[in-house]
This record gives C-alpha cells, structure tokens and sequence, in this order.
C-alpha cells in the first residue's frame, strides 16, 4: 500500500523554470541545464520502479513511501521505502544506460554509452549504504527497533551491469518484485502496530525540499532571471496587462489568470518574499493598485500594511 505515491519533482518544474528565465550566454545555463537532465532522468527511473511496486501483490502487508526527505546525522532523501513486517527495505534507483561497472578502492561506477562517452559516478552502493545508515540513526532517535535492508534497483531496459559489487544488492527492475517476496522466509519482528507507528513518524519528519529560492541555490543574481508574465499557450515571456486580462503579443492570447503561474515562479526562483514594487518589477507592471490586487488574490500571507507591506505563500 502506498501511503506516499509517486509524484513528479518540484525541483525539476522549477529548473525548467529557471531555463526560460535565464538568457542563453548566461554562465550558470549549461549548470541548469545538465541538472535538469539528471533530475529527470532519475524522475523517471522512479515513476518506472513505482509502477512495478505499485502493481505489485506481496503476501504480506507493507506501507510503501516516494521521497522521503529525512534527517539524521545530516539530511538524506530516499527514493523508495518500505515498512514490512520483517524489516525496513530502501530502494535506490539508478536510470543508467550502456555498460556499468563497479570498481573498487576507491569505490565509483563507470558508465560506457554507446556514443563512446564514459562517465565516472559516486559508487551507488555505498550510497545506499550510508542511507541505510542515516536511517538506522533516525530510527533510534525515534527509539523504534528495525532492522534495515536496501538494493540499488538499475531502471532502464537499456543498462548492463558488467561488473558487480558485493557492497549492496544490486537488482534490474524486474527483479524487485522476486528480491521483495524472499522477505517473508524471514521471522516477523514487526508488528501491525509498530507499522502504523512507523507510518505516522515518516509522515511528520518527512520535510518538503528546501533549496529554494533557486536562484540562491545555483548562486544565480536575481536581477539576471528574465521578467515578465509567461503566455501558457506558447511560452513567451513579457504579456501585456490590458483591462482585465494579460494579452501575448507573439500568439495573441488572453488569459486574465496568466499571473498565477509567473508570481509562483518569482517564489521558487528569486525569493520567498514580495513586495508590491518587487511584484510590478516582477511581472512588468506600472500601476500599483493592480499589483496589489494580483498579491491579494494569489493565496499569499501578508505582514505590514501600506507600502511596509510583505506577502509571502501560505505554508
């Protein structure tokens, strides 16, 4: 039972965001853009494992859990956990293509694509590792007795492990369902009780990500992120305000809720706060009544009054 499904990253949208907003010469747009790549890459390989898991019928019960962002002796984030009768079981999935290798002293695995490109990447079983442990740490803080089992889960069809390490199980995705119904040959140690324990202190430690605004993130100056209103039909950014809509001059569309999109835009890349001069500035705006009124109807906080006055999202 999934009690925290699959769900497409914020962090992705928002780089995607970041991208329209950020001049092609810009020295941090390749940054951005090779990080957008990754992300998805990894958002899919997870929407892949979650349709097995979400298919899937074990013989026993379990609470299953997308990105959980928890904290120990720092913060982790975990692809996939599962709360079993038997035992905590972390997932860690890869969306690799061509040929992997494990090496050794040190530890990292080596990707050859077929393009010839050989890439060298933080060994995946010692990250699972550390996550085992970082779990293993946020566990007794809670003073809940687990055991903790884990397997890098390599998504793609299109990705051969050659060489293979004895640090962690290392499983293709049509191996996930075998490898999870092995567990139950082990002795129940944890009760339908401790699971719904369990469940509830997941859900109230798991913390939402928190490297926004992105522009601070990626070290981006604010006043370098492309202003304007963007057109949801094409794209273009900079439409008018005519009356009592937005108007885009590159489709000729009107749209007199385009706002919405763009003031939630200013909070995920530029700050989390505005002002009404932040949001005339923001949205290509003269006229400050209506600034104020857009603030006003966009489900935002506000402190101060009059021209003191900060708004902020509701949390």
């Amino acid at each position: 039972m999934f009690i925290k499904p699959y769900t497409k990253s914020t962090h992705l949208e928002a780089m995607e965001m970041l991208l329209k907003r950020l001049s092609l010469d810009h020295p941090k747009h390749l940054t951005v853009t090779n990080q957008i790549g990754t992300t998805r890459a990894g958002d899919i390989g997870e929407e892949i494992v979650f349709r097995e898991l979400e298919n899937m019928h074990l013989p026993f019960k379990f609470y299953a859990f997308h990105k959980l962002l928890l904290h120990a002796e720092k913060s982790f984030e975990l692809d996939f956990l599962l709360i079993t009768p038997f035992g905590a079981i972390i997932l860690e999935v890869k969306n690799m293509i061509g040929i992997l290798e494990f090496t050794e002293n040190p530890s990292q695995l080596i990707q050859r694509k077929e393009t010839g490109d050989i890439n060298k990447i933080p060994c995946p079983a010692v990250q699972l590792n550390d996550y085992k442990y970082q779990l293993s740490q946020f566990f007794n803080d809670h003073n809940i007795p687990i055991q903790i089992f884990g397997a890098v889960v390599f998504a793609s069809r299109k990705s051969f492990v050659k060489t293979s390490t004895n640090k962690a199980q290392i499983l293709y995705r049509n191996e996930v369902r075998p490898f999870l119904r092995k567990f139950q040959k082990l002795p129940s140690t944890v009760t339908e009780q401790d699971m719904e324990k369990i469940k509830d202190v997941l859900l109230l430690s798991n913390t939402p990500f928190t490297h926004f605004p992105l522009s601070k993130h990626f070290s981006i100056q604010p006043k370098d992120i492309i202003r304007g209103v963007e057109c949801t039909r094409c794209g273009y950014l900079g439409m008018q305000k005519r009356n009592r809509t937005w108007y885009c001059p590159s489709c000729r569309k009107n749209d007199y809720s385009a706002y919405k999109n763009t003031v939630t835009s200013y909070f995920l890349l530029c700050k989390d706060t505005i002002t009404n001069k932040e949001c005339r500035e923001f949205l290509l705006l003269s006229n400050r009544h209506e600034a104020k009124r857009i603030l006003a109807n966009s489900n935002l906080t506000k402190t101060g009054s009059h021209k003191s006055s900060v708004y902020k999202l509701i949390e």
